[in-house]
């Protein structure tokens, strides 16, 4: 079997498209899609294009809103070093994710996504319990997304407070209650513009998918290309391969585990090619395209902003850059392109990061909408509604409203915060295990779409449940050692317990305490509730794909 997407037969792909949902346990009705569940009116429109779908994740993954803002936290553990080994390993490794997503969504194109597929690969028994817990780990996974929506609304609120903290005379204070009041505002302003726009219909998501991957590459390209053109420092690769760095306070062997977070925060949130699936022509064969050019042209864009960013930076500016955390960015902008050009810059990244709200927001209103369209979200009746332009507006306005709520502990605590951001990317990538695994012990029963791994994709299967695995643990750990000795009173023998509980805290990952809390919260609220009432998605029939191609 080929391991390329088929091209034979792919006028019966096409012809197919609503046939296959029609499998999937969805009717499509003059281009209309619905369930027997719901209000027969519910359709979704196809306007979206291949290049489209193909923009929207590839601006999900966006570097300028990972690689560069998260860029002190790779100074602080594995320096250049450390980034540079990384990016390819960890690239590579999603790759294989990738490919296994992309062959399952090759088979079940709907925008149901991963929660669709956990259900039809569990088998009637499990469906509903297995699809359960992959879509609200999902679902609330997409919420606090670490490189989704609520951290790029926070994000888009640093970068505005920065513009103000550069000043030579900042009117207020950073981190103190006007900055994060500042912050919030700002952010949740964003997500009220990145809701407007992704409330636009399909034909008007084509446009902008297209747009959203412009302005990232480019804004990217103009960004990294003037910071190293402008920098007197110029650090030659071979320094760049041997400079290790880290300021975690935590062994090296530890900080070296911890340096893929940079890589694993970025390659999240390219599953929204097949949420958009109902809403993109020939979804079957699009759909794996998109996940897989977006992951390659990802590694390629990430991997030319870390080199010549990090060429710019001199070692001993490490210790400040880490130390100033999200205005680290700003520190590098200042000693290269200057005040004025680094507010200009701020105002880019801004830019970015309402293309990269509104891609998210599309994605996980076209998630919840199929996840109420199968009755599993509370007020299922109500979120399932589609306005005039085709368009799941109930469930944006919630997501908005949602995400804004999110914002506010930040207010309060950082700390707070971080916990439920933390949630996102494990959360997202727990969503993205359950299918993969489930695709490799019952290979049996996996029909084959378009695109196909042929004898390989057990083997892919594994390697990438092996690699979410990993990914899951090193996310949990520990990313700062709180050092007792930093916290002693003048007597430098007694601890003062107050102090240290504070910073100890204020830098404990809190992202397995979260992990488990939503874990065991949502399996109490199945036992106790949702096992009664929710069924699962419709169950696919035996698919005609291999019927088609034997054709």
């Amino acid at each position: 079997m080929s391991t390329e997407l088929q091209t034979a037969g792919t006028d019966d792909f096409l012809v197919s498209d609503e046939a296959r949902l029609q499998e999937l346990g969805y009717k499509q009705v003059k281009g209309a899609l619905f369930t027997a569940v719901f209000d027969k009116s519910q359709e979704l429109f196809r306007a979206l294009d291949a290049f489209s779908n193909f923009g929207v994740a590839f601006t999900i993954l966006s570097e300028p809103m990972s690689v560069l803002p998260l860029i002190y936290l790779g100074l602080g553990a594995g320096g250049p070093q450390g980034m540079l080994i990384t990016w390819p390993v960890i690239s590579a490794m999603s790759c294989f994710v990738a490919a296994s997503m992309s062959e399952i969504v090759s088979s079940y194109p709907t925008s149901g996504g991963l929660y669709y597929w956990s259900a039809s690969l569990s088998g009637p028994k499990w469906a509903p319990y297995v699809s359960y817990m992959t879509g609200y780990f999902s679902f609330l996974g997409l919420t606090g997304l670490c490189s989704g929506t609520v951290s790029l609304a926070f994000a888009f609120g640093q970068f505005f407070v920065n513009c103000f903290l550069a000043q030579d005379n900042p009117p207020f204070e950073a981190g103190g209650m006007i900055s994060r009041v500042i912050t919030v505002v700002a952010g949740a302003a964003s997500l009220l513009i990145s809701g407007y726009i992704a409330s636009f219909g399909s034909k008007a998501v084509n446009i902008l998918g297209k747009l959203c991957f412009w302005s990232n590459a480019v804004g990217l390209f103009v960004i990294v290309i003037s910071v190293f053109i402008t920098s007197p420092t110029k650090i030659p690769p071979s320094q760049m391969f041997t400079s290790w760095s880290n300021l975690t306070g935590l062994p090296d062997a530890w900080a070296a585990t911890i340096s893929v977070l940079l890589a694993c925060l970025t390659y999240t949130g390219y599953d929204s090619a097949a949420h958009l699936a109902e809403e993109t022509k020939n979804p079957a064969t699009q759909g794996p395209k998109s996940i897989m050019y977006a992951m390659i042209g990802t590694f390629i864009s990430g991997y030319f902003a870390l080199f010549f960013i990090l060429s710019t930076i001199d070692p001993s500016q490490f210790i400040d850059i880490y130390g100033a955390g999200s205005f680290g960015l700003m520190i590098i902008f200042l000693d290269t392109v200057g005040l004025n050009a680094a507010v200009f810059f701020n105002v880019v990244l801004m830019i970015i990061a309402i293309t990269n709200m509104f891609g998210l927001i599309v994605t996980h209103s076209r998630m919840a909408f199929a996840f109420s369209r199968d009755g599993a979200l509370p007020g299922s009746n109500w979120l399932h509604h589609l306005n005039v332009n085709q368009v799941p507006i109930r469930t944006t306005i919630v997501i908005v409203v949602l995400d804004a709520v999110i914002l506010l502990p930040s207010l309060y605590s950082n700390t707070m915060y971080a916990a439920i951001n933390s949630f996102g990317v494990i959360g997202i990538y727990l969503a993205y295990l359950l299918p993969i695994l489930l695709r490799v012990v019952r290979d049996d029963k996996f029909p084959r779409g378009p695109f196909h791994l042929g004898n390989f994709g057990v083997t892919v299967g594994i390697v990438a449940v092996l690699f979410l695995t990993f990914s899951s643990i090193a996310l949990v750990l520990p990313t700062v050692y709180t050092d007792p000795n930093d916290y002693v009173l003048d007597d430098n023998v007694t601890l003062d317990n107050a102090a240290y509980v504070t910073a100890y805290l204020q830098n404990f990952n809190w992202a397995p305490v979260v992990v488990c809390g939503v874990y065991l919260v949502s399996n109490a609220f199945w036992v106790f509730s949702a096992r009664k009432w929710f069924k699962g998605p419709p169950m696919d029939v035996r698919t005609s794909w291999e019927k088609i191609q034997s054709e």
